[in-house]
């Protein structure tokens, strides 16, 4: 085995062990410290598990708390360069705030950049996959560097990786979980309350005069709102978020 095969099959066995310690984990610490571990093993500074959803995203990361609220006040998930080339992508990327794109790229977006890299958030490399409903969840290892390569990971073995993380993650409280702003509308938020007593949805129709169809439809749109992965979920963070 030579130098570089090595290599990959010592990168391709820390993807394991994350994959492996990510499995084993029962709460958000375990998942945070495997994160974490597996990001300093691969050269990396801080990382970002990102779930984006419409224009929002739900976001587990050890990225400056100053950043991830303005990040969010700003409504940066629409012009996050890397977010965007994840959707479009679905592919293993690296990229850099030093990219010619980026230098020629709109006002907005050199605004974004040049705000990132003043928490130490100047390169990266980027995993994305697609989750239910055509979303997007990507996790991304990110560095002050100038510019990164792409680690010669094994691209199903990292989809595999994150993926493991997002099942775990969409089974964890949400509560250490930032989150943009979510409004869910009176017949979302009712029918999402009627379903949290144990209501079906044949009930929740007779109780509101509506169709069965439009209940699901309620109860649809608040679970897409709200990042969840099931209709247990979706009640968990409303009730967390206080919504209902």
């Amino acid at each position: 085995m030579d130098v570089e095969d090595e290599e990959e099959f010592n990168l391709d066995g820390q993807l394991q062990g994350l994959i492996d310690a990510v499995d084993l984990a029962r709460d958000e610490r375990s998942i945070r410290n495997a994160i974490k571990k597996f990001t300093v093993s691969s050269g990396f500074e801080r990382y970002a598990y990102i779930h984006v959803h419409g224009d929002d995203a739900v976001v587990f990361s050890d990225y400056p708390a100053e950043w991830l609220s303005l990040y969010f006040a700003k409504h940066y998930t629409i012009i996050d360069p890397v977010v965007t080339t994840a959707k479009r992508s679905m592919r293993m990327f690296a990229w850099s705030a030093e990219e010619r794109e980026v230098r020629r790229s709109s006002r907005e977006i050199k605004q974004f950049c040049s705000e990132a890299t003043d928490f130490g958030i100047r390169s990266g490399v980027s995993v994305p996959i697609r989750t239910s409903y055509g979303r997007t969840a990507m996790i991304t290892l990110a560095s002050d560097r100038q510019r990164v390569e792409v680690p010669p990971w094994d691209p199903t073995q990292a989809a595999l990786a994150l993926a493991y993380i997002h099942v775990r993650l969409s089974l964890a409280s949400g509560s250490s979980f930032k989150t943009g702003n979510v409004t869910l509308s009176t017949q979302e938020a009712t029918s999402l309350s009627w379903s949290s007593h144990g209501k079906s949805m044949n009930v929740i129709a007779d109780l509101l005069g509506i169709r069965p169809r439009t209940v699901q439809c309620y109860l649809d749109n608040a679970r897409d709102k709200l990042g969840a992965s099931n209709l247990q979920q979706a009640v968990r963070i409303a009730m967390e978020k206080k919504l209902i």
